[in-house]
């Protein structure tokens, strides 16, 4: 059973919008070796484990902690893209480093 506290452990704000760096940080979520990846394979190995007690509750207290870097991570997200015109992004991938990070490269 996970409990959700609306509050935030930091409440950190951007200055400004930045859709580039937002999608920077939306790769830490759902990447290869993302948050959510790290997740899921917490959640499913505690889930598995046989053996009751510190074990476990180690691997489970580990997921439930990884849930919250998701949480943070989303959350940073959405308030870099608040006000972000789409067009900041066009812009951006105008240099060439800078497209290749977007694409994947």
């Amino acid at each position: 059973m996970f409990r959700h506290t609306k509050l935030l452990q930091f409440e950190a704000k951007p200055e400004k919008p930045d859709a580039v760096y937002a999608r920077k940080l939306q790769e830490l979520i759902g990447g290869a070796y993302g948050e959510m990846t790290v997740t899921m394979q917490y959640l499913f190995q505690g889930w598995n484990c046989r053996i009751e007690g510190k074990y476990k509750d180690l691997i489970m207290d580990t997921a439930t902690e990884e849930i919250g870097h998701v949480e943070m991570l989303a959350t940073m997200v959405a308030r870099l893209l608040e006000g972000a015109p789409a067009t900041v992004t066009a812009e951006a991938v105008k240099d060439p480093v800078t497209a290749a990070i977007l694409g994947g490269m």
